[in-house]
């Protein structure tokens, strides 16, 4: 490694370690004192759980650092590329499985089942097998008057997307037995163990299909987490070579936030949003390609739009992902105004079509549901004291510690050295999450709320990395770096169960 990247490499460790000690003495504060903090953890993990995450990520970063090196050699084929991706994308899933195993008793696997038990963290299964439960079409049809009902609270800010999910989980546990009493089979011993506490705690007994389909939902919020990479990548490649692109998708399964939300189901939208916003970026740069036809532009185009229209049925929070591909589109300059105006409006059209079809199909009037999740979205922190200056100066330190210090090295980097060559998608995602601080909305939890703008951030990281010269090696130690941030704040921070 040459002497820039050795500096760079240096900074973050020291960044990474003195932050995870000012954590660990409580000199670090975890939000504004007086108003909310993050709670700590009390408990420890073992040091056989901490040698099984810690052995994860060593052998993730090493395959990391081969796919680098395999991707810079010479240009690789499509066919090449998306073989890395691929294994890249599984990769990724067997690493945040590890690096649950690593944290502390009940905070690792166990929270997969308990967390959806717990109406104080998330609330949905209650409503889905409760009150949706008897007519599930009735209730998606009278949505709009239970959220009036509602107090303001995570239940009340959400279209019903996430309670539809559910509720069709636990209808499909019912109707396949034999395929429930499998899934239960292959469940793990401490996610079994999850379950098992929250008996005994309630005294109730949680009915087999209903622990399958908990445990289903927490399976796919860890493929749509992990999957992530995959439309990463794309996203850095509409405008990236290979390596920097890699580099960038690489260390996103590591980012802590991801790993100490799952599962979350913040933690699943981070795909979405990808998804959408690498659909958009290839969109408008393919419909400027001398002599290329609308109609694949067009398609990609619609894709973007009915991406970000399901993800409307689950949060608002897909409102600002919009504005990002928006900003994305226009500023591509290789197409003309005409083609990036056609580009919107095909974005428009997939998002209406699928809102659209929602709608339909289920009876839920997706414009009036969204009007009510605003006005109890303004009301959310009525009755406590979260002051407007302090959080705008904390949200944006909030969200580097998500990401991952060692990647916000690298875009720092980035910006001092190769501006010019950050994507767009990196500027578009910052001009509107700076929207989102002003804007005074989210005033605390970023790490959790903002978790869907953090995938276009990546690419600037990839970009600094590159540009420095870093190879195989420095990949690796910068995998290793953002590994020891995020096994280090699982073993100090409480963020996914409710306060002790």
């Amino acid at each position: 490694m040459n002497r820039k990247i050795d500096l760079a490499l240096g900074a973050a460790s020291i960044l990474v370690l003195g932050f995870l000690t000012g954590v660990y003495t409580h000199d670090v504060p975890l939000g504004i004192v007086g108003e909310w903090e993050w709670p700590r953890i009390g408990d420890r993990p073992t040091i056989a759980r901490l040698l099984i995450a810690s052995a994860g990520v060593v052998a993730y970063g090493g395959f990391a650092a081969r796919g680098c090196r395999a991707l810079d050699d010479s240009p690789p084929t499509r066919r090449r590329e998306a073989g890395w991706v691929a294994g890249l994308t599984a990769s990724a899933v067997a690493l945040q499985v590890l690096i649950a195993i690593g944290a502390p008793d009940r905070y690792g696997l166990m929270r997969w089942s308990s967390i959806h038990l717990m109406p104080e963290a998330t609330g949905y299964y209650e409503v889905a097998r409760g009150q949706a439960g008897p007519d599930p079409w009735k209730f998606l049809a009278d949505y709009p008057s239970w959220i009036e009902s509602q107090r303001p609270g995570h239940l009340a800010v959400h279209p019903p997307g996430l309670i539809a999910g559910y509720r069709g989980l636990l209808a499909l546990m019912d109707r396949l037995g034999p395929t429930a009493d499998l899934v239960n089979a292959l469940t793990p011993p401490e996610v079994d163990r999850g379950f098992r506490v929250i008996e005994a705690r309630r005294n109730m007994a949680i009915p087999g299909p209903d622990r399958a389909a908990l445990y289903l939902a927490s399976l796919i919020t860890l493929l749509a987490c992990a999957g992530t990479v995959a439309p990463l990548y794309l996203l850095a490649r509409a405008s990236l070579p290979p390596k920097p692109a890699w580099i960038a998708a690489a260390l996103w399964p590591l980012a802590p936030a991801l790993n100490l939300f799952q599962p979350l189901s913040d933690a699943s939208y981070p795909l979405l949003s990808a998804t959408a916003l690498a659909s958009a970026a290839w969109s408008a740069r393919l419909w400027g390609a001398s002599g290329a036809s609308a109609r694949r532009p067009a398609i990609l185009a619609m894709a973007s739009g009915a991406v970000m229209g399901f993800g409307l049925l689950f949060t608002l929070a897909f409102l600002p992902v919009g504005l990002i591909v928006a900003l994305v589109v226009l500023t591509t300059r290789s197409t003309s105004w005409r083609g990036r105006f056609q580009v919107i409006g095909w974005i428009g059209v997939g998002c209406a079509a699928v809102v659209a079809a929602a709608w339909l199909a289920t009876g839920a009037n997706m414009p009036a549901i969204w009007i009510w999740n605003l006005r109890k979205n303004a009301g959310f922190y009525e009755g406590s004291r979260r002051s407007y200056l302090p959080w705008l100066l904390f949200n944006p330190f909030e969200l580097a510690v998500a990401a991952g210090l060692p990647a916000v090295v690298w875009t720092l980097i980035a910006l001092a050295v190769d501006r010019r060559r950050v994507p767009r998608a990196f500027w578009s995602a910052v001009f509107v999450t700076a929207l989102a601080d002003l804007s005074g909305g989210n005033r605390g939890e970023v790490a959790r709320l903002w978790m869907i703008f953090l995938p276009p951030l990546f690419t600037a990281a990839g970009v600094g990395l590159d540009r420095l010269g870093g190879g195989r090696q420095a990949v690796f130690v910068a995998v290793a770096l953002t590994g020891i941030q995020t096994l280090g704040l699982q073993c100090l921070i409480q963020v996914v169960y409710p306060p002790n």
